[in-house]
Parts: C-alpha cells; sequence; structure tokens
C-alpha cells in the first residue's frame, strides 16, 4: 500500500502573528553588538517560519488529542474489531519512554510506556519487522500519519515566507531566580515578529478521514490561539492565526462513471455525494492486513458546494476553496474520527 498511492492532497494556509513570535537562528548575536541575543531565523535574509517547527507544533498537539481521549475502553473497542490476540498500541507514542521499556495500553489504563520507533526496533532481527502491513497496523495512530523510524511519514510541511512586509520589534527579558526571586540570567534583547502574513502549504497521501480530522483539529487548536509556537510561549509569545486558503484532495486512480467516484478497474468507491478516505479506497482483501477503517466508515457527506471534478489528463479531484469551505471538510472527518478513538 505505501509504494502506491490511492489519495494525495495539498493544505495551504496563510499565518500570522496575533502578538509577538519568535523561532530563533541556531546562531544569534556573536561578536557584533548590534545584533540581538536571539534573532529570529532567516533565509537568504529573509525571515521565514522553518517547516520543522511547524510539523513539530502540529505533531505535539495531535498527540495531546489522542493521549486526552485514549484510555481502556477506545482499548477494548479496538481489540473487538481486530481481534482478542492482537497488539493494540495507544494513539500516541511516549517520547520519553526508554528503550526496552514498552508496552501496549492496558485495560488497568497503567501508564503508557510505548514508543512505535523503538517497538520495531527491538523486531528488526525477525521476519515481522519487514512486513509492512504489520507495521503500519501496530503503529500508534499518530505514527501513522507522521511516521517513525520503521515508517515513512505521510505528511510533508513547507517553509512558510513572507507575502510582504514583516513587522520586527526588539524586545528586553530576564530570568528570574525561582528560589530568590531575583535575576538569575540577563537582561537579554531578542527579536520578534509582531505583524505579517506568511503563507505555506501542507501535502499528504494515503490518509483515512480519521486521520485527515485529526490534523484539522491540530490546526484548528493552532488557529484558535490554543497552541503557540517558537520561543517564550510561556511569556506571551507565540501565538498565531491561521485562515485556511485552499485544501485540494486528489484520486489519482479513479474516474466518475455515472456520478459516482470509481477506480479503474470498475469499483465504485464512493457516490458523488460522499468524501472517500484511504479505507475507502483500499476495501479489497489485498489490503486486510493494514486494519484500515471499514468503507462505511470512511465515507463523509461532501460539504455543500463541493463536488468532484475530473482532471484533465487522468484521475479526480475535489478542492474546497476559503477558510469556511475547508472548515467544512474537517467537520465532515469528525464522525471517521470520532469512530477511531470509540466516541
Amino acid at each position: 500500500m505505501h509504494k502506491a498511492t490511492f489519495l494525495e492532497g495539498t493544505i495551504r494556509f496563510t499565518i500570522a502573528p496575533d502578538g509577538p513570535i519568535l523561532i530563533k537562528a541556531g546562531e544569534s548575536g556573536g561578536a557584533d553588538p548590534t545584533l540581538p541575543d536571539m534573532e529570529f531565523v532567516r533565509s537568504q535574509n529573509h525571515i521565514y517560519l522553518p517547516g520543522p517547527s511547524l510539523k513539530g507544533v502540529v505533531r505535539a498537539q495531535c498527540e495531546r488529542i489522542c493521549r486526552s481521549l485514549d484510555g481502556p475502553t477506545r482499548y477494548d473497542l479496538a481489540r473487538q474489531r481486530r481481534g482478542d490476540k492482537e497488539f493494540i498500541p495507544p494513539l500516541a507514542d511516549n517520547p520519553l519512554v526508554e528503550r526496552k521499556r514498552y508496552r501496549p495500553y492496558t485495560r488497568g489504563g497503567d501508564e503508557m510506556r510505548f514508543s512505535s520507533g523503538i517497538y520495531f526496533e527491538e523486531l528488526r532481527n525477525g521476519n515481522a519487522a519487514g512486513d509492512t502491513a504489520l507495521i503500519y497496523r501496530r503503529s500508534s495512530f499518530v505514527s501513522q500519519i507522521f511516521g517513525h523510524t520503521s515508517l515513512a511519514g505521510r505528511v510533508r510541511f513547507a517553509d512558510a515566507y513572507p507575502t510582504g512586509e514583516v513587522q520586527v520589534e526588539e524586545r528586553n527579558g530576564v530570568a528570574i531566580d525561582r528560589i530568590y526571586g531575583s535575576v538569575a540570567v540577563g537582561p537579554f534583547n531578542y527579536e520578534t515578529v509582531v505583524k505579517g502574513a506568511f503563507e505555506t502549504r501542507i501535502d499528504f497521501k494515503n490518509l483515512t478521514l480519521a486521520q485527515l480530522g485529526l490534523l484539522g483539529l491540530a490546526l484548528r487548536d493552532l488557529a484558535e490561539g490554543r497552541v503557540g509556537i517558537g520561543f517564550g510561549k510561556s511569556r506571551g509569545l507565540g501565538r498565531v492565526t491561521i485562515i485556511f486558503d485552499e485544501l485540494r484532495i486528489f484520486y489519482p486512480t479513479c474516474e466518475l462513471v455515472n456520478g459516482a467516484l470509481c477506480l479503474l478497474d470498475g469499483r465504485e468507491v464512493a457516490p458523488a455525494g460522499k468524501l472517500a478516505g484511504l479505507g475507502a479506497l483500499c476495501a479489497d482483501v489485498r489490503y486486510q492486513g493494514y486494519a484500515l477503517p471499514p468503507r462505511e466508515v470512511d465515507l463523509a457527506d461532501l460539504p455543500a458546494g463541493s463536488a468532484y471534478q475530473p482532471d484533465e489528463i487522468m484521475g479526480v479531484s475535489l478542492t474546497a476553496t476559503g477558510n469556511e469551505q475547508v472548515r467544512a471538510v474537517w467537520k465532515a472527518c469528525m464522525p471517521a474520527w470520532r469512530w477511531e478513538v470509540g466516541l
């Protein structure tokens, strides 16, 4: 499944600071006294927001959401769906787990000590480590999206570059000793961006509707200021707003037949008014080992005003334009997300 592309898409959006933000450069200040102690990261002398920084924030928020909803109830439902003897990973890995101390989530709700990367490193010498279906099935839900050391991620974050003028402001600060209440470090100065707009994109492929919905939840939280980016989030820095410009989903192996979305071999994937995820596209027996959601779960009603369009050469696309339409697609994915977490 991972060597083929059944679904791919792009989310385009614009990020604007809602107050000061700072993503620090690796080396700042130096011997030049005119430069601030902490400089904003730059590329060819232009301020930008690095893609890895955005990806780290979004992945961390996806993990927080999953840990908040994971528990024995979800574990029991997953066990019923896959079989009593099947290994059930948690929704999110524990990034602080120590090597060789992993274990699956238990019915009693003990502390999770599971890391997808470490788990498959331990299996690397066995035949199971080469089974791509098993690797995908036994990886945590978040790692199925973002990847780990044995599984490539299926989302790519681009750098965010300014679309116009960026307003920079220099601020001063100190570090307070938590015991004595006096100045521990400082004063120091740092460079922040307070105004501007940065355009970027996220490319994805082979996602289920639940995975697409989780990505939307994390981006929503970032857009509404629940999550910050960069340095000094506890000091009030890092809040941004997001305007979604476009969400395009492309089905390269599909065509429109009598108003229905069909694979090139003739199998109907979805009626004309349904949004299809990876589970609906891979519903035949060849992909049962991946434990994808059932076809009926991985279908959702298309938002009003959205419709499939045939590509000029081959394939079918769905485009949501503007902030409201893109958010409507996120909303359409929520039933599949609720099914995934057992709500």
